[in-house]
């Protein structure tokens, strides 16, 4: 008959250090951390570090530093005091007073790490409604893309890029069928982005024909309307120059 052994059961927090495993036995006995029972710590600290070592926790240095330092003061506080000098004395009160002022801080730091691990779950609760840009912006005033611009400035300056076609001052190449309006708005921003400075709308012509200048027109005021050029004409009759404004680098992202 075979016969099952059962290790016994043993429950062992983790502590994060020294400090920890020490305040938790101060409060588990619930004793002042200013009066601390050395003789009972000590060697229940001491205990508690073996079983650790037993378990193969992660014992460092630093248990067994505060380990020494209280077998040290375990054993000073078990001499009798006439065989003390006052020097004696005056080192195991600061060994104590230094022992005491590190648990009380490391106390109020756990405290402040606890409050501020229940904020961090709390928010984690917390859910959101999401935003709708384009609902936003509809409910926005949109600024005038033509304000400051004469329509009727702006035509003619058309006429007079079609009337210097006609007249061969513009030179004509093979005319396309067809230029999408799509890739002429790519095209013009592009160009700007190179110059940020601003061009010319003869500049933004590649052909000169017909076709393209009729789409560049048309790209011209699409992109006044999404506010991502602004046009400006000194006189009726000079040439329309064409600045990028910031919503133009929205570009760069697309």
């Amino acid at each position: 008959m075979e016969t099952t052994k059962k290790g016994h059961y043993v429950e062992l927090p983790v502590f994060q250090g020294p400090l920890d495993l020490l305040l938790h036995l101060i409060q588990q006995h619930k004793v002042d951390i200013y009066d601390i029972p050395i003789v009972l710590i000590a060697d229940q600290f001491i205990a508690t570090v073996r079983q650790m070592e037993a378990f193969d926790l992660d014992v460092t240095s630093e248990f067994l530093v505060l380990a020494a330092n209280l077998l040290y003061l375990k054993s000073r506080s078990l001499l009798p005091r006439p065989q003390k000098t006052q020097e004696e004395i005056e080192l195991e009160e600061d060994l104590k007073q230094d022992l005491v002022e590190r648990l009380v801080t490391y106390s109020a730091f756990k405290k402040i790490a606890l409050f501020l691990n229940s904020k961090e779950v709390a928010s984690g609760s917390k859910y959101f409604r999401e935003i709708d840009p384009y609902e936003v912006i509809s409910k926005m005033k949109q600024p005038n893309p033509l304000t400051g611009i004469d329509l009727d400035h702006l035509f003619q300056a058309f006429q007079s890029i079609l009337s210097r076609v006609e007249k061969g001052e513009i030179t004509q190449y093979i005319q396309t069928e067809e230029i999408p309006v799509e890739m002429m708005l790519d095209d013009i921003m592009r160009r700007l982005i190179l110059y940020p400075a601003g061009m010319k709308f003869s500049q933004i012509l590649r052909y000169r024909t017909r076709v393209e200048i009729v789409v560049a027109f048309v790209a011209l005021l699409e992109l006044l309307k999404d506010g991502r050029i602004r046009a400006e004409q000194s006189s009726m009759t000079n040439e329309i120059f064409l600045v990028p404004t910031a919503k133009a680098w929205d570009f760069v992202t697309e």
